[in-house]
């Protein structure tokens, strides 16, 4: 099981960091397998605005349009060519200027393309190496300041346990339950998560029907039925999750 150790201090106040939480963990009889930095092997990427999309250049390889935009970082401005095919006016997206180091220790260095020169990469998620798209565009960070360290803004500047439960300790089988036990361990205090739920008056029976076949085998089944689900690409934080 793999956890980011930020999320575990949403529910535990501790000031461990990752690797001596899981020294408490191992002493404690919780195997911790590994202690990894979520963050890729990117340095000096960071979020820029398209303020303008200043002329069109023509065609890129996968036959979509290329434009020069201009990308404000809030301090400084960099003409860039993109043909990302979410390239909009206003748009907040992971930026790569020049000097910055990408996934593979790609360095990025001011070049020309079509005729344009271009001061940066705005980047997909595989140039960033944490994903595999690609094809869907440019990462975009609705929301992030500008200017502001790509990988802090995604919540990547984490490391993640991986925690090998055994049998006997179903307790620890979550985020939660490993909060819990490091709440237990260093007498930190510790925060159950707030449930909300917007329920409308309608009740689960006349949407949905549930019978028991073994009652000696499942003495309770509950179930609930959720509405006005939208199928689409999962935000940041719950992708870095």
């Amino acid at each position: 099981m793999k956890i980011p150790y930020a999320w575990i201090r949403e529910f535990v106040d501790l000031r461990l960091t990752a690797a001596q939480a899981a020294d408490r963990l191992v002493n404690a009889g919780i195997e911790v397998a590994s202690v990894t930095p979520l963050a890729p092997d990117c340095k000096g990427v960071v979020v820029g605005e398209i303020e303008a999309i200043e002329r069109e250049l023509g065609e890129s390889h996968g036959g979509y349009p290329l434009f020069v935009c201009r990308v404000s970082t809030g301090r400084e401005r960099y003409a860039v060519v993109c043909g990302a095919p979410n390239t909009k006016v206003g748009a907040r997206a992971a930026f790569a200027p020049p000097g910055a180091v990408l996934a593979g220790g790609r360095r990025i260095a001011t070049a020309k393309i079509h005729g344009a020169e271009s001061q940066g990469v705005l980047c997909s998620e595989r140039e960033l190496g944490i994903g595999e798209e690609h094809e869907a565009g440019i990462l975009l960070l609705d929301g992030a300041r500008p200017g502001a360290d790509l990988i802090a803004a995604l919540g990547l500047d984490d490391h993640v346990l991986e925690v090998e439960i055994t049998p006997n300790r179903p307790d620890c089988l979550s985020v939660v339950g490993i909060a819990r036990e490091l709440a237990a361990l260093t007498g930190a205090r510790f925060r159950l998560p707030t449930i909300a739920l917007k329920e409308s008056g309608e009740a689960a029976r006349t949407l949905a029907r549930v019978r028991i076949e073994a009652p000696d085998l499942c003495h309770r089944f509950t179930a609930r039925v959720i509405n006005g689900v939208t199928v689409g690409s999962s935000p940041g934080w719950l992708r870095a999750r």
